[in-house]
């Protein structure tokens, strides 16, 4: 497993975003079409309480680690959670957690 999803997991910040971006009609029900199009930075600085550069990082460490993909639409950049990266994660860590590896 690649450090950098350990990393990117290992800030609570993060995880919010990652709860954001899995329920965006709980946490945006302003934003009908969020879970269609994604949340933009914007977005997730004003319901975190952060600066857009903290959560640009946040977001940067996270698409690093592929559990979200980022669209860019106009000026704008939509970012999801990135299911399959997810799924991946999740079965390493079960494999790692019960001694079994890839070979």
């Amino acid at each position: 497993m690649d450090a950098r999803v350990i990393k990117a997991l290992a800030c609570e910040s993060r995880l919010k975003i990652l709860d954001f971006l899995n329920w965006p009609e709980l946490y945006f029900p302003e934003i009908p079409d969020a879970r269609r199009t994604g949340l933009t930075n914007k977005l997730i600085c004003g319901r975190l309480g952060l600066t857009q550069e903290s959560v640009s990082l946040h977001l940067r460490w996270l698409l690093e680690a592929k559990l979200v993909s980022a669209t860019k639409i106009g000026t704008r950049v939509f970012y999801k959670r990135n299911e399959p990266g997810i799924d991946e994660v999740v079965t390493s860590l079960c494999e790692l957690l019960q001694g079994r590896t890839r070979e």
